[in-house]
């Protein structure tokens, strides 16, 4: 990620606009290094570990992205944690942005999933959370999170 991702001008600037950034020597890392790591429960590198402005992680990656996968993922992480806080129209909106702008990426039929969820709550009615699910269907017939929501199949 350091050689690749992290130094991609998009990257550095979706990075700055949006997160508090910390950056971790693990190759050698000092006794509160390894505190934090404990604390965090990193066992391999890269851990991403995403948290809202009340220290409650509501992501966690695990291993190499490639810029734009990244980039997906944090759009991603930011509607988790507006999921969290139940700003269910801002999750919508977000959760829309990956698949929107990110189509290809491997988050993507999580995010219509989520989007889908995220419509339910804000409108308080299932055809929007319905709507979400049918692209799922359509698009990411294969997926896992189209195989979480099959439930409902009879209704799309």
């Amino acid at each position: 990620m350091d050689a690749v991702t992290y130094p991609i001008a998009n990257v550095i600037s979706f990075l700055t606009d949006n997160f508090v950034c910390a950056h971790f020597n693990t190759a050698e890392p000092t006794p509160e290094i390894k505190q934090i790591q404990r604390s965090l429960r990193q066992v391999w590198t890269p851990t991403l570990v995403f948290f809202d402005h009340h220290q409650i992680e509501t992501r966690r990656l695990v291993g190499y992205f490639p810029p734009e996968e990244f980039l997906a993922e944090l759009r991603f992480a930011l509607g988790t944690v507006d999921m969290l806080h139940a700003k269910y129209a801002d999750a919508f909106t977000r959760f829309r942005s990956v698949v929107d702008g990110y189509p290809q990426a491997k988050v993507a039929p999580e995010a219509v999933y989520w989007a889908g969820v995220a419509a339910l709550q804000r409108d308080g009615k299932p055809d929007p959370l319905l709507d979400q699910w049918r692209e799922l269907r359509d698009r990411f017939p294969e997926s896992s999170w189209w195989s979480r929501a099959s439930f409902v199949a009879e209704k799309l």
